[in-house]
């Protein structure tokens, strides 16, 4: 059952609200200026960034103001989704950005958390606190006044997570949701894939997903994904807050939360079996508990390699992915980028780089790999 407001219960109604992912959100502040000017952030951003041998890294933009997901925009700059103030101001923004000049240009405000973006179909789609909303492009490619898709959607008071737009037109997004004693509350722990066409009736791709903010698809056509781990578990031989997960997606798998984590253990402490959880699928590889992966990207100079944010973690971290004799895949990490404070979001290139959103300076930087 979907727990969302159709079309004829929405009426006059237009919140626009959004969150960021678990422990997300620092006390930081950034702003813009006029249309075509950027105020440095709050934080002089340094390039204290350190990136392996053979990389170089420089600062690609300042000014943003708590910046969430960066896509490219139809009109062939960078658009960006921020906080711009405080959490719950209720003035998120979505802005153009041209690198080339540094200059911005505000298309939608009056958003509150805003961590979600993506062009499907001639609109833009924005995830917000608990809803999904769609702001037609006019001819010269601008977003109009959003109207409300979906409403209602079960979240963890903070983040739903970005957006994903599918090899076949389809938009993905994931409903965090809350817990019902030990089990998922309705609606919750979902990865969704919403056809534009009919934005009413979207279908359930995959469950047992908590805060699985962050996906992508490989060049095959993969769909991976992290997960953030949520509240502490009792396990056989281990209590505490659980890891961080980066998963492959498998229409209609089943993921575990809230009754398994880790490497399908069970939670004791929420009625986990061994039998349960012997039917979820497991992880690809696990990161530190409390490290809160924002963002995934396939590395543009090696598409056997995936690259994470950790948000609190502090570090971006390369996943080299193998394939073994029983075609399951398995991950081993190495820190990529470190020196970095809140890396937020990651976005490739048309040349060959990544650029990286800094969350607390309002920085991206640029990543290039230039030798072997």
């Amino acid at each position: 059952m979907i727990f969302f407001l159709n079309r004829e219960e929405r009426g006059e109604r237009r919140v626009f609200s959004f969150f960021l992912a678990v422990f997300i959100l620092l006390a930081l502040t950034a702003c813009t200026g006029e249309e075509g000017t950027a105020v440095p952030p709050t934080s002089t951003p340094e390039t204290t960034l350190v990136v392996p041998d053979g990389f170089t890294v420089e600062v690609a933009a300042t000014g943003l103001s708590r910046p969430t997901q960066m896509i490219w925009g139809p009109d062939g700059r960078l658009w960006v989704a921020q906080l711009f103030e405080g959490e719950g101001d209720e003035v998120g923004q979505v802005v153009a950005l041209d690198l080339a000049s540094g200059a911005q240009e505000v298309l939608l405000e009056g958003l509150n958390k805003p961590t979600g973006i993506a062009v499907l179909a001639g609109a833009l789609w924005i995830a917000t606190e608990e809803e999904l909303l769609r702001a037609e492009l006019d001819n010269n490619q601008k977003p109009q006044t959003p109207e409300l898709i979906l409403g209602n959607m079960p979240n963890n008071g903070r983040s739903n997570g970005t957006l994903t737009v599918t090899p076949d037109n389809q938009l993905l997004y994931e409903t965090s949701g809350r817990r019902s004693g030990n089990r998922a509350s309705a609606g919750s722990g979902i990865l969704w894939q919403l056809d534009p066409t009919q934005p009413d009736n979207p279908i359930v791709l995959a469950t047992g997903l908590k805060n699985a903010y962050a996906h992508v698809f490989d060049g095959n056509g993969r769909l991976w994904i992290t997960e953030i781990g949520d509240g502490g578990v009792t396990g056989a031989d281990f209590e505490g807050q659980p890891p961080e997960e980066l998963n492959l997606v498998v229409s209609g798998g089943d993921y575990g939360w809230p009754q398994c984590f880790g490497n399908q253990e069970p939670a004791l402490n929420r009625n986990g079996t061994e039998e349960i959880c012997a039917q979820t699928e497991p992880p690809i590889t696990l990161f530190p508990p409390q490290n809160t992966p924002t963002s995934i990207a396939v590395a543009p100079w090696d598409d056997s390699v995936l690259l994470v944010a950790l948000w609190i973690g502090g570090e971006v971290t390369a996943v080299q992915l193998e394939k073994g004799a029983d075609g399951r895949f398995t991950g081993t990490n190495t820190p990529f980028i470190t020196g970095i404070v809140n890396p937020h979001h990651l976005l490739p290139t048309s040349d060959g780089a990544l650029l990286v959103s800094e969350f607390s300076t309002g920085t991206i930087y640029r990543i290039l790999k230039v030798s072997e």
